[in-house]
């Protein structure tokens, strides 16, 4: 362990090093936090007289695998490629599995990315109700800029603020699972590792590094990853996930374990962003080399403990990866020309600074948030700002005519690329408000087809059909009605990516990396969702998964397996035997 210690300290060196002479962008902030990070974090005093008999429920590992889609996880699992998470996942070293169903249906929420994705599960509900729509986005009725997840800002305090003050927790508008559990448990004893969502856990347990990557996953990948060769950039990522196992070991040692325990893993999805192979390449590496020790030693802990046996396992994850050119011509940014920003700026209008905050008396009529994959344009009612002198008034919704002006610049741009040259041909689709979020509306964006017209997306979708993406429609309804639809934006400019087979021709909406994701396809958006108990046969597990998706894919419903899991709903095991 001391040799691990030392490996990740001359990488931090390394890192801090590197992030020298980008003192003004914030990282001499970043690199005190660094250091400074406890091991864990007290979230609330737990009642002991509350807490319920031991094994009135049964208990819960959650494993939470930031960036790893179903189809290559599964392969590896069945090929037994990874064999110490098999052992976890209770399989005797055959590769059957028989304690342990692999659901082959889960599908991401869309935009297929971290922030609104792991919101889904954590909450249950679909992000125009939980209202995080996305990786970073605009919030009209109060002016914030939220990025939890950071992409066309570099100053990211507010993501270490996720785990010092509960910066993400506060975007929820919705209760997480932990808070549900506590209505009819209120004793139940959360332990939550590294995760940005953990309202309702009685500890957060942290590792100082996997905060500082997250804080500054842009301006890391772009000017500290290329200098790093591939065996220190793995070790690097292995090490922020290694420290938050190591700490949930030392403290399952310590005292009895936690009902329920969830596990962030980010490594993966980090070392995959920036890493030149090919993402299932990096991943597979990265599996093996990286997560397959902390499988061993997170089993091993478990039940030396004697908490393992009665603990059903569950692994999941947010997204997939989908390999993309690390040059200026791919990456759609915000620095320079020849950028989404710049198409609008053609039209007449004026972004809003690439800030968290900006002064009061700041005019801007459009914003733009990043997906990866798909971006956000918010576009102003310019009737309350016709002077250009004084702020808009966000709080209105925008006006048909200035989401046209700004539909029509991008369309016809894609087309001739007379306004911004390098910007032709880079973009998919252009889907439009044409409805509010709150309405009645089966379908509040439609696709701009040019000259003002738009069009139902499933009648788009017929004529041109998209086989790599999956149910689109839907998830564009999960993502724009409901209370926070709004949030999505007035336009989503969806890029070239997921539909296109060759790298060579993907585009996505970020500064320079490998690897990204965020689109319809299904190789960002089909989710692993894996649940074992020793003891437990297969047929049994899969019956208590079945009888809650009832046939349907939605993401969010993982909140609801977890729930029924950990409360043995009534009628669960009856549902299961007749599977």
């Amino acid at each position: 362990m001391a040799n691990k210690g030392l490996g990740a300290r001359r990488i931090g060196a390394l890192v801090l090093g590197l992030c020298m002479p980008f003192v003004l962008g914030g990282c001499v902030w970043q690199a005190a936090q660094f250091w400074v990070a406890g091991e864990q974090v007290e979230l609330r005093e737990t009642d002991t007289d509350e807490r319920p008999a031991a094994r009135d429920a049964p208990q819960l590992l959650v494993v939470a695998i930031d960036g790893i889609d179903r189809h290559l996880l599964y392969d590896m699992l069945r090929a037994g490629e990874l064999p110490e998470m098999a052992r976890l996942l209770a399989d005797d070293g055959s590769n059957r599995f028989a304690n342990a169903w692999f659901e082959d249906s889960i599908v991401s929420v869309l935009p297929s990315s971290t922030a609104v994705s792991w919101a889904t599960t954590v909450t249950g509900t679909n992000p125009a109700e939980h209202g995080v729509a996305g990786n970073e986005y605009f919030i009209r009725r109060t002016g914030e800029y939220a990025a939890p997840v950071p992409v066309t800002i570099a100053d990211a305090t507010q993501v270490f603020n996720i785990y010092t003050e509960g910066y993400a927790n506060d975007l929820l508008e919705a209760p997480t699972i932990y808070e549900q559990l506590r209505e009819t448990d209120p004793g139940v004893r959360i332990w939550v590792g590294m995760h940005q969502f953990y309202s309702g856990a009685d500890r957060l347990i942290l590792t100082d590094r996997t905060a500082m990557l997250d804080a500054f996953q842009s301006l890391f990948a772009e000017h500290v990853a290329s200098q790093l060769t591939g065996q220190q950039s793995l070790s690097l990522f292995e090490e922020l996930d290694a420290e938050v196992i190591e700490n949930m070991d030392d403290l399952i040692e310590d005292e009895p374990a936690a009902d329920v325990i969830t596990i962030y893993l980010p490594g993966l999805d980090h070392y995959a962003h920036i890493n030149d192979a090919d993402p299932d390449v990096s991943r597979r590496d990265y599996l093996k080399k990286g997560l397959e020790p902390m499988m061993a030693d997170l089993r091993e802990a478990l039940a030396d403990a004697g908490e393992l046996d009665e603990r059903y396992i569950v692994i999941t994850s947010d997204h997939g990866h989908t390999g993309v050119l690390h040059d200026d011509k791919h990456s759609l940014s915000t620095d320079g020309s020849g950028e989404p920003p710049n198409v609008l700026e053609a039209a007449g209008f004026t972004l809003r600074p690439y800030a968290l905050e900006v002064d009061d008396d700041v005019f801007f009529d459009a914003v733009i948030a990043y997906q990866g994959a798909l971006a956000y344009v918010y576009v102003a009612d310019r009737t309350t700002c016709a002077t250009r002198t004084t702020p808009c008034d966000w709080t209105q919704p925008a006006r048909a005519e200035d989401i046209e002006t700004a539909a029509e610049a991008f369309f016809q741009n894609n087309e001739d690329g007379l306004l911004v040259p390098e910007m032709r041909d880079t973009l998919d689709m252009i889907l439009v408000r044409t409805a509010a979020s709150d309405g009645d509306a089966d379908q509040v964006f439609e696709v701009y087809t040019g000259h003002g017209q738009t069009q139902p997306i499933e009648d788009y979708l017929a004529a041109h059909p998209h086989p790599s993406y999956v149910d689109m429609p839907q998830r564009l309804r999960h993502l724009t009605i409901g209370p926070h639809g709004d949030r999505a934006g007035d336009l989503i400019l969806v890029g070239h990516n997921g539909d296109r087979d060759d790298p060579a021709q993907r585009y996505y909406f970020a500064p320079l990396y490998h690897s990204w994701h965020g689109s319809p396809s299904a190789r960002d958006s089909d989710l692993p969702l894996i649940v074992a108990r020793r003891g437990h046969a297969r047929d049994k597990t899969q019956g208590i998964v079945s009888a809650t998706l009832q046939g349907r894919n939605d993401q969010r419903l993982i909140a609801d397996v977890l729930l029924r899991l950990r409360r043995g709903t009534p009628g669960s095991e009856a549902a299961a035997a007749s599977q």
